[in-house]
């Protein structure tokens, strides 16, 4: 018995130890535990990733702006030549035929500068002497001048485009797009607008084309041109016709640009550009300044005296303006009335910088701001280069009796509103 009760007592000792499986173990769950908070993590990275990226690569990818400079027409040599006068005199008939052969060459001239125009359409709202409020439209022609990497850039009248509430462009394959004034020029009357190129379907960007720019520097008297835009006063209107004149000039604040003129009929309300046979543009159809004797026939600024003007708004710039209208004196104007070279005040704008200042017709301008002044277009070059608000001071001679005594300005340039 007792033998059996020790027996009895010692069985644990006989139990077999079993050891706990390995998922059991506590390291086991710290392992799994930290895997699926490892797996967790990353899952919530890559959601975070898909959700940023597209956001990302939209800002990497985002355009800028990138200046506009239009390039220079070459300036062509005029041609000399030294051989004898030859006369015709074989007589040449020309038949019906010939006539349509020559105009069907002229169209497709026309039709292909086309490509580079718009119709500006601009929608404003008024109200009339009852207090009722009404709209009103009214069309422009356009021509494309370049794109900046954002937008294109769109050159137009300003006096259409002036207060609108909404402008709509349409393309040449009769797509449409919203645009917005960038900026204007008062004194020759120009505006740029902007229109977004994501806004433009790609089939749209391959038919349109940018404005193919020449010089009118080159033109002559009688040569042949076609006006195309609005000439007729509706868009697609196109006429032929001759240059009557280039060597005209329109006397705007602070320097002249040439004016072509042409024996072409104008519209009331007719715009677009002026092109050469060969398609090159050499002028911009304009209306707010009529050379004298020209009256009723269309009148183009010349292309080349106005690219710094285009260039300055197509990047945003403002252009100011001193307020004088006067005219060059020459070497040979200065020796023979005995006044110094620079250029003549003739007139001083009301509430402009110039009168402010103290600037008064008869005055000579012969310096600004450390530079010497000639002629109108050294004025012109100088003021573009300067900005809104800025101080400049202007050198002028003016007579007290009998001789020239020398002032000196302070001008407040602004911008012509």
């Amino acid at each position: 018995m007792a033998e059996e009760k020790g027996n009895r007592n010692l069985s644990f000792i006989q139990e077999t130890v079993k050891q706990k499986r390995l998922y059991q173990s506590r390291i086991m769950h710290r392992l799994v535990w930290s895997a699926v908070s490892g797996a967790l993590f990353a899952l919530a990275a890559l959601a975070v990733w898909l959700v940023a990226a597209p956001h990302l690569a939209l800002q990497t990818e985002q355009p800028e702006v990138q200046p506009v400079t239009l390039p220079e027409p070459e300036e062509q040599p005029e041609e000399t030549s030294e051989e004898s006068t030859v006369y015709i005199t074989e007589q040449v008939s020309i038949e019906l035929e010939d006539y349509k052969k020559m105009y069907q060459q002229l169209m497709q001239v026309g039709g292909q500068a086309e490509k580079s125009l718009v119709n500006v359409l601009a929608v404003t709202t008024n109200t009339d002497w009852f207090d009722e409020t009404y709209t009103s439209q009214s069309a422009v022609s356009g021509v494309i001048i370049e794109d900046n990497g954002m937008e294109l850039l769109i050159l137009t009248g300003y006096e259409k485009v002036e207060g609108s509430e909404s402008l709509q462009v349409t393309f040449y394959d009769h797509s449409t797009a919203s645009a917005v004034l960038k900026k204007y020029d008062r004194n020759t009357g120009l505006a740029v607008l902007s229109v977004n190129l994501s806004d433009i379907s790609e089939s749209t960007r391959e038919i349109i084309a940018y404005a193919d720019i020449g010089s009118s520097r080159n033109v002559r008297n009688g040569e042949p041109v076609i006006a195309v835009g609005s000439p007729g006063g509706y868009y697609g209107s196109i006429l032929y016709g001759n240059l009557t004149s280039v060597s005209q000039t329109a006397g705007l604040y602070d320097g002249s640009y040439h004016v072509l003129t042409t024996d072409m009929v104008k519209s009331r309300s007719g715009s677009g550009i002026l092109i050469s046979w060969s398609g090159k543009i050499i002028g911009l159809i304009q209306e707010q300044h009529e050379v004298v004797g020209q009256i009723g026939t269309i009148q183009a600024y010349g292309i080349s005296d106005i690219m710094e003007v285009i260039e300055h708004l197509s990047n945003n710039q403002d252009i100011v303006y001193m307020g004088i209208t006067g005219a060059d004196v020459t070497t040979a104007v200065s020796e023979t009335e005995g006044i110094p070279i620079g250029v003549y005040v003739s007139d001083v704008a009301m509430d402009s910088p110039a009168i402010e200042a103290g600037i008064q017709p008869g005055d000579i301008i012969t310096g600004i701001s450390g530079q010497t002044v000639t002629n109108l277009k050294d004025i012109t070059t100088i003021l573009m280069k300067c900005s809104n608000e800025q101080n400049i001071q202007v050198i002028c001679q003016r007579l007290n009796k009998t001789i020239y005594q020398e002032l000196e300005m302070s001008v407040n340039l602004k911008i012509l509103e």
